[in-house]
């Protein structure tokens, strides 16, 4: 009995130890790229969470019995005493040791408090003369070009993440002893020492940002025939041709191409590897792909995943490699396919869906077989500000567009009595993505000032925010059904467009930019994909819908000459 017993604990530690380190595809991925161990020399696995807290590749974690091990409570701490990383719960703070490297050694917090902090802030100080301070800044054979030293020189030094006006060159080279340079995604650190009031000399380290510390690889795949085909009964083959790649968005001038060992982007389909595409010093790449399709689907449907995994290295070995995987789906459907449906639906004036018998009918154009019941289409798809004014539509794409932060309302007019109507997006997920600056903008400040909200309370404000939502009805006449549906577009969705902001972005200077480039397509529109359905059919319509700059940033910008009227 004691060793069944001791079998069980063994296996469900096995199990814990399994789960704890279950890592997600897109770290999976970055660990194939950078061909990293996930296990060092004393067996400690690759903590993942660690490395989204503190983008260090760490084994272990801080609650491996390290005997120098100290825990300072933090108030936004990335760890939690007693558990490990912080996940909302426990005293939190910062550990001393996070825990090994790849050959067994400890890694220390570089974020871990100080003992001591003097009385004034590091503007103020006297630093002292260092030996050896303005040789390490000749020693070549530490950065790799001149953008990298001069980032170090002229970038403001931070200190327990607060950065102060003073850099390297105006503390003086011979009291700065560099320590190791910032590349894309990785701090440099350099050495200084500080007189107090008794000339007593006291060390202090500062930490210069990552010199892309915004930087993002963005891959994508575009489908310029698009993604929704219908073959009919004799057809059996089709060409859908595919564009894919990736590119660097949010660089700064200091990141430049000739740092990026490779960016690759591969493309796959049915988990199939068909192309790639593969590169050095560039921070762009794409290539096109023509995917055929040959196969008969008279009256069924074929839903095909294509994903594209990218990466890039940088020639700095400390820099982990950027990763981005998207994916997408191709459907085609046969000429007399209805989608599965259910039947005897009951449905609530909430759209709530109580019954789940589905079938699978088939029928001709003509709706032959249920002239009294025939399947539901969209005839239209209205999208308006909460003011019920129109959108704008952007003259150098034609498209319209609406503000990150901003209230829509969106009308469907259905026809033949549909079951359910629902709205789903398609691109980036940040558009449906519930964020603390639109808690803060919609929800908090609102009900600080005792102003009416969207919602009546955060929870229902929250559920607005879904892959999958769905439209209410409003009134109906004849055949015809209207459904409305109000939705905030989350402060932090991915903008398409160019905008002020990101073009001061890219230009580092807020007085010079090219204004040329306002309103120029950053990445392809969102896709707000309308569906609706009843017991015999379903029809589905798609709208691109643009997201420019948050409102809350245009004050006094005049949009009149970039939109259609």
């Amino acid at each position: 009995m004691k060793k069944c017993f001791v079998l069980f604990v063994t296996i469900l530690l096995i199990i814990i130890s399994n789960q704890a380190f279950a890592y997600s595809e897109s770290f999976q991925f970055l660990i194939q790229t950078m061909e990293i161990d996930v296990q060092n020399p004393h067996g400690k696995k690759l903590n993942e969470d660690i490395y989204n807290k503190y983008s260090l590749f760490v084994y272990g974690t801080p609650l491996d019995g390290y005997s120098e091990q100290r825990f300072k409570t933090v108030q936004e701490g990335n760890c939690a005493k007693g558990i490990g990383v912080w996940n909302g719960a426990g005293e939190r703070g910062e550990y001393w040791i996070l825990g090994e490297n790849n050959l067994g050694l400890e890694v220390h917090n570089h974020k871990f408090p100080v003992d001591i902090e003097p009385p004034t802030p590091p503007t103020q100080w006297r630093y002292a003369i260092i030996s050896g301070a303005k040789e390490s800044w000749q020693d070549q054979s530490k950065y790799m070009d001149d953008y990298q030293k001069e980032y170090m020189l002229n970038t403001n030094l931070m200190r327990n993440d607060i950065s102060y006006d003073i850099t390297a060159i105006s503390i003086g080279l011979d009291k700065v002893r560099l320590e190791n340079y910032a590349t894309w995604k990785t701090k440099g650190s350099v050495y200084t020492q500080r007189y107090d009031m008794q000339n007593k000399r006291w060390a202090a380290n500062f930490m210069v940002p990552p010199m892309a510390a915004d930087a993002e690889l963005d891959g994508y795949a575009s489908f310029p025939n698009g993604r929704e085909f219908v073959l009919d009964k004799d057809e059996i083959s089709l060409t859908i041709p595919i564009l894919f790649g990736a590119k660097m968005i949010n660089l700064s001038d200091y990141a430049r191409p000739e740092h990026v060992k490779s960016i690759k982007s591969e493309l796959y389909i049915e988990g199939e590897l068909v192309d790639v595409v593969e590169d050095s010093e560039k921070v762009e790449i794409g290539s096109n792909y023509i995917f055929v399709f040959d196969k008969t689907v008279s009256d069924e449907i074929v839903t095909i995943e294509v994903v594209v995994k990218s990466s890039l290295l940088t020639k700095f070995t400390t820099d982990s490699a950027l990763v981005d995987i998207k994916k997408y789906s191709i459907t085609i459907k046969g000429k007399n396919y209805i989608e599965k449906e259910p039947v005897n639906m009951v449905v609530d004036e909430n759209n709530y869906i109580e019954e789940k018998t589905y079938i699978n009918r088939v029928y001709d154009e003509k709706y032959a077989e249920y002239p009294e019941n025939p399947p539901p289409y969209i005839e239209s798809v209205t999208i308006k500000k909460d003011d019920d004014s129109n959108v704008f539509i952007a003259k150098n794409t034609g498209k319209r567009f609406v503000l990150a932060g901003q209230t829509i309302k969106l009308e469907v007019v259905a026809v033949n009595f549909p079951n359910s109507v629902t709205l789903e997006f398609e691109g980036d997920s940040s558009i449906y993505t519930f964020d603390k600056t639109t808690q803060r903008f919609e929800w908090e400040e609102p009900k600080s000032r005792r102003v009416n909200t969207l919602c009546p309370s955060l929870n229902e404000f929250k559920k607005m925010f879904s892959k999958v939502i769905s439209f209410k009805k409003v009134k109906s006449y004849e055949t015809k059904t209207i459904y409305t549906l109000t939705y905030v577009i989350p402060y932090e969705t991915k903008q398409t467009l160019n905008s002020w902001n990101t073009l001061r972005e890219e230009s580092k200077d807020a007085f010079n930019i090219d204004e040329r480039k306002l309103f120029s397509r950053i990445r392809n529109p969102y896709e707000l994909v309308v569906k609706v359905r009843n017991a015999n059919g379903a029809d589905t319509k798609r709208v691109d819908l643009d997201v420019f700059e948050r409102w809350d940033t245009l004050y006094n910008r005049d949009l009149t000459p970039y939109i259609s009227k």
